[in-house]
C-alpha cells in the first residue's frame, strides 16, 4: 500500500492489536516502509 497518510486514517480503530493486524493485511509482504508504518501506528495507539 502506497497511501501511509490513509493507513493511518484508516486504522484508527479501538483495539491496537487488531488496528495493527489490519494494517499490515494491506501492506506489500517486502515492503518494509509499510510494514514500518503499521508499527508506528501501533506505538502511538499504545500510549
Amino acid at each position: 500500500m502506497q497511501n501511509y497518510e490513509f493507513q493511518e486514517k484508516q486504522f484508527q480503530i479501538s483495539d491496537p492489536i487488531e488496528s495493527y493486524f489490519e494494517c499490515i493485511t494491506n501492506c506489500e509482504i517486502r515492503d518494509g516502509r509499510c510494514i514500518s508504518m503499521c508499527v508506528e501506528i501501533l506505538k502511538q495507539n499504545d500510549n
